[in-house]
Parts: structure tokens; C-alpha cells; sequence
């Protein structure tokens, strides 16, 4: 079959622009080209082309592994080609109706191998704000030089009033103080069509959907090596996602982004076994109680904000919001939103089972629930707040299965999820009217 075929990377300044051919693979394809925007970063321009590719072909390869397609480059990292070759068996082994067997990766091969980085040396962070890249920035504070932001992951490419916040929330902190604030915008998500791959491979994932599941790791640890090649650092970390201790594929894990290598150094997934709860009570909970200050931006709803990066109501937030609570932090305190409302949205919604998961994802409520105190005080001696905890600490948590929804509530997910990717251009009192009518609408608010 036709392989997919990547041009020759084009740099404009901070712009990176990589032609593709899609070939077999065009009924997937939504874009013509890879397109990424740096700031904050100096001597593209000066970089192989061989590392110049890496962005595409880590945004192209999942597709290809599922397909069995061919890809066809000019040069290409040596070390990164091996990376690809043995993530092939990766994802193979994750995902058995993957065609990996006949996966290859055609071009020439360039690049020295350099002596393994050692642990302390210094680092690049793939950073969003979110609790994760929190705790890794925290633990590994000495040697990260250098954070990458990415926008066109959590948030759309579209969405430059949310990505605007996100942006100021991660420069105005102490704790990002001092180190090379670097920022990318990749149509990491815009360029296949996720959404029709989620669709047609839903079978195969236990939770999530082509991005969480097969696609991200490889995707942002790819776009972040030109960086770290550029600033010559030698190591590039990914904060590791917390899966409830359920085993389950999902897209990065320590045996798919710590065999992503380039010829200057290598990724590693950090933190792989701290749970979320664990990096809340264990890293930001301390790091907060000594006199540090940040801001957590976890929320993935179109309708946060507007002065705030959390919408307060979802799911991922009063996980959150209940995760600091029990590390004894006040949520306000990172900017987690709370109020007798929200705290009544989160008893609805563990009573009905409307918020849904597999096996991991209960497990994380339940080991929360085991970890509430008898003893409340602070901010989780406040009335409302302690009713919540005594209630959770003994209540029947319900966490409804993937799919089982009824027909209504995947039509609210579904135009959800179109919302914010194609409407992040809308004001946002209009943005955030919608947020709140399909919470109604699921039983969430």
C-alpha cells in the first residue's frame, strides 16, 4: 500500500512546516501538513532536519502502527528510528489487531548515539499546570532548566482566549520562576482525525479515546525533542498519568516514553508510581504548607474561566478539589473553585453514577474515600465542606461503566466535545452558558 510520505521540514523563524502525504492512510488524514509554532526558543533554523521531523513523525506513527503503513521520510534521527522500530512491539503488544508487523520506517538514518544522560542532569518539563507536571516541576525543581507548554493539546489550537490564561497562569508563579518558559502550537490533534479513529478502534479501548489511548505520549515527548536539542538538554520528562493502578493500555506509559531516544538524550516518564492523590498529599501539599504559591489548571471544559483556568463542576475538578481537600489544602488556595454547590454537584453525581469509568477509575474514588479523616479541620472544617466529607467518607461511591450512558447523554458528550474544538471562538459568557446547560443536561449541576 501507499506509505505516508513526510516532506522535508520548512522553518519560518519559530514555524516548522512538514509537508505530508498521507497515501493509504488519506481516509484518516484532515490537513495537508504538520505545523508547529515555538516561542521562546532560539536556533531552529540550525537544526537537522534528520530532528526537525520528529515532531510529525511522533504525531503520524500510532496511525501508522495501527494501519501497518509504511512511512517514508528524507533523514531521520538514528536513535529516534529505533525508538520507532521497538515502540511498533509497544503498541503491538497494547493493541493486537494493530498492524505493526508490517510497519516500517523508510529514510536515511543520521546521528551519533551520546552516552545515556545521568539523573541529575538537567531537564526539559512537558508542562501543562496540571497536578501531574506540578509535582514532577516540584520534585526535580534543581534540575529543570526549561518548561514546553503545549497548545493544541489540552487546550485546541482554536482557544486563544483559554490558552491567553493558561499562558499567564504558568509565567506568574514562583515556582516557574526562573527557568525558559518555552511554548509550542501543534495541530497535533487537527492533523489525523482522532475522533473517527475513536470510533472505529472503540472496541479496543478500556477508557478514553485515539488521543489518551494510543496517540499523546508519543505526540507532545516528539514535539518537545527539537527543543530539547536546540537548548542542549539532554533529558525530556513527561509526568505520568495516574490509571487507578488498573492495567490498561493507555498512551504513555513508562514502556512507550521511556524508549523514545534521540541521538542528544531521551525522554522518562516520571513519578510512575506515585498516584495523583499520592503527588497532591506527598509533593504539592508540603511544597505548599513551607510557603509556596501555584496555581493548578486541571480542568478540561470549554466553559472554564474566566478568571480561572477550572470550571469548578466537573469531574477532574472535584477530583481534585477532593484530593486537596484530604491533603488538608484549601482548594482556593491553587485555584480550584468550591462552594456548597459544586461540593453538592460531586454527591449527585457518586450517588447516580453519572460520571463513568472502568476499574481504576473507581478505585482512585475509593482509596480517596478511605483516606478521609475523622478528624476535619481547616478549610475541611467548614460546615459544607465537613458535611461533604463525612458523607463521602461513608456513602456508596457509584461510578457508572463507559457506554452504558443513555443515548441522550452521549449525544451531550459528543456535542461537547465538537464544541470545543470548533467554537473556542466564542465569547465566553456564551461558552460557559453551555457548559452549564449540558451539566444540567447529564445530571451534573
Amino acid at each position: 500500500m501507499k506509505p505516508i510520505v513526510l516532506g522535508r521540514p520548512m522553518v519560518d523563524g519559530f514555524r516548522v512546516t512538514i509537508p505530508v502525504d498521507p497515501g493509504a492512510a488519506a481516509p484518516w488524514f484532515r490537513q495537508d501538513a504538520f505545523r508547529v509554532e515555538y516561542a521562546g526558543v532560539d536556533g531552529l533554523a540550525e537544526l537537522s532536519d534528520a530532528i526537525l521531523v520528529v515532531p510529525a513523525l511522533g504525531t503520524v506513527l500510532t496511525l501508522s502502527y495501527a494501519l501497518g503503513l509504511p512511512i517514508e521520510v528524507g533523514r531521520v534521527d538514528a536513535e529516534y528510528a529505533a525508538s520507532a522500530e521497538r515502540l511498533a512491539k509497544t503498541f503491538g503488544a497494547m493493541y493486537p489487531h494493530f498492524r505493526t508487523q508490517d510497519f516500517e520506517l523508510r529514510g536515511e538514518r543520521v546521528g551519533t548515539p551520546a552516552p545515556g544522560p545521568a539523573p541529575a542532569d538537567p531537564a526539559l518539563l512537558l508542562f501543562s499546570g496540571g497536578a501531574d507536571s506540578t509535582s514532577s516541576l516540584i520534585e526535580h525543581r534543581d534540575e529543570v532548566r526549561a518548561l514546553l507548554t503545549v497548545w493544541g493539546a489540552d487546550v485546541h489550537s482554536s482557544d486563544r482566549a483559554l490558552w491567553d490564561r493558561l499562558r499567564l497562569a504558568v509565567q506568574g508563579t514562583a515556582l516557574t520562576a526562573g527557568r525558559r518558559l518555552i511554548s509550542a502550537r501543534a495541530n497535533l490533534q487537527d492533523l489525523i482525525d482522532g475522533p473517527a479513529l475513536s470510533r472505529h478502534h472503540a472496541h479496543a479501548f478500556a477508557s478514553g479515546n485515539w488521543w489518551g489511548a494510543v496517540q499523546h505520549g508519543l505526540s507532545l515527548t516528539s514535539l518537545a525533542v527539537p527543543v530539547a536539542a536546540a537548548l542542549g538538554l539532554p533529558r525530556v520528562l513527561i509526568a505520568s498519568s495516574d490509571l487507578g493502578g488498573a492495567d490498561v493500555p493507555w498512551g504513555s506509559t513508562p514502556s512507550i516514553d521511556n524508549e523514545v531516544l534521540w541521538s542528544g538524550g531521551r525522554v522518562e516518564h516520571d513519578q510512575p508510581d506515585l498516584s495523583r492523590t499520592d503527588k497532591i498529599t506527598q509533593v504539592i501539599a508540603p511544597y505548599l504548607r513551607g510557603g509556596g504559591r501555584l496555581d493548578l489548571a486541571v480542568c478540561y471544559q470549554p466553559g472554564r474561566g474566566p478568571g480561572g483556568l477550572n470550571c469548578g463542576r466537573c469531574e477532574k475538578c472535584l477530583l481534585t478539589t477532593t484530593q486537596l481537600l484530604v491533603a488538608g489544602i484549601d482548594p482556593a488556595e491553587v485555584g480550584m473553585p468550591m462552594s456548597p454547590a459544586t461540593l453538592a454537584t460531586a454527591r449527585r453525581a457518586l450517588s447516580r453514577g453519572s460520571w463513568r469509568g472502568d476499574d481504576g477509575h473507581r478505585r482512585v474514588w475509593h482509596q480517596l474515600q478511605a483516606g478521609i479523616s475523622t478528624t476535619l479541620t481547616g478549610a475541611c472544617a467548614t460546615p459544607y465542606v465537613r458535611d461533604y466529607l463525612e458523607w463521602l467518607r461513608e456513602t456508596e461511591i457509584v461510578i457508572g461503566t463507559f457506554g452504558a450512558e443513555p443515548m441522550t447523554h452521549r449525544m451531550v458528550h459528543n456535542a461537547q466535545y465538537l464544541g470545543s474544538r470548533l467554537l473556542g471562538w466564542l465569547p465566553f459568557p456564551v461558552r460557559n452558558g453551555c457548559s452549564r446547560l449540558a451539566a444540567r443536561l447529564l445530571g451534573e449541576g
